[in-house]
């Protein structure tokens, strides 16, 4: 019996990248105004990215339920299993939604919550797949991508604090300081997978730099970690943080994984962001 992987548009792997690998992604709804997308379906960059420019603002709205249930039943159908790799539970609906759709499997379809988004997403999906083409259970394939029996580190930056601050995915208060101090802020998902500051400069560059440091003490220059690169529109900017980390790790990392941002992730952090995520096996 296989296990198919299943994951949202909160990660960072594109639809035909996902498609060649064989991981199921269920579409998180962009929402401007009235209008609803699906990511990856109905709306694409340019369009997005245009919209957002001129100055409207999108919001995102969770796959449903129902949308998971189809997903699942369609999987079992085949006689196969899934692992599902949800957003963090602190930050969306989705895994709480997936979770309940599982229930009607009995067993054979198992959520686990990324406790990150973007690159975290992906990381944990690749690592997913890798061990269902290896032949491990559905159960095993779940236990070793659990960030909690992993050692990971989710961190990213944006230039603008206000986008993530309107979603409420940040705390006003957070918000207010980095606006009132005009400083940077290095921001970190933590161990349940709730966004804080983890540290500021007065200079976005700086602020990367920091980023790159602290991933680097979180993963302890293990030859085993696998590193995952998001940016929105600024390539520049994370292409000088991939260097800067090779440099300070001392090594190539196992597996590197570079990717635009998700629409479901720009909707909230806004072009400028970068985040840098690790796991090690």
């Amino acid at each position: 019996m296989a296990t198919t992987i299943v994951t949202d548009s909160g990660c960072d792997l594109s639809r035909s990248e996902a498609d060649k690998l064989g991981i199921e992604i269920v579409p998180v709804w962009i929402l401007f105004g009235e209008e609803r997308y699906r990511d990856g379906i109905d709306i694409d960059r340019k369009t997005f990215f245009a919209r957002m420019k001129a100055g409207e603002i999108p919001k995102t709205e969770p796959a449903t339920e129902q949308e998971f249930r189809e997903t699942f039943a369609r999987i079992v159908a085949k006689g196969n299993e899934a692992v599902m790799i949800a957003l963090s539970s602190q930050i969306s609906e989705n895994y709480a939604r997936a979770s309940s759709a599982a229930k009607e499997f009995g067993g054979k379809v198992v959520v686990v919550d990324s406790r990150g988004a973007s690159g975290m997403e992906a990381l944990l999906a690749v690592y997913a797949k890798e061990l269902a083409d290896a032949g491990a259970t559905t159960a095993d394939i779940a236990k070793k991508v659990d960030p909690r029996t992993l050692k990971y580190a989710v961190y990213f930056a944006v230039p603008d604090l206000t986008v993530l601050g309107r979603s409420g995915r940040l705390p006003k208060a957070v918000v207010a300081l980095g606006s009132m101090l005009n400083v940077s802020l290095v921001l970190k998902m933590n161990e349940q997978g709730a966004i804080g500051p983890a540290g500021q400069s007065f200079s976005f560059d700086k602020t990367v730099d920091i980023m790159v440091d602290a991933v680097v003490r979180s993963i302890e220059r293990s030859p085993k970690a696998r590193i995952a690169f998001g940016h929105i529109e600024t390539p520049e900017v994370l292409a000088n943080a991939r260097k800067s980390l090779e440099a300070k790790l001392g090594h190539p990392p196992a597996q590197e994984l570079v990717h635009e941002g998700s629409l479901t992730v720009a909707a909230h952090m806004g072009p400028g962001a970068i985040g840098i995520f690790a796991i090690v096996p």
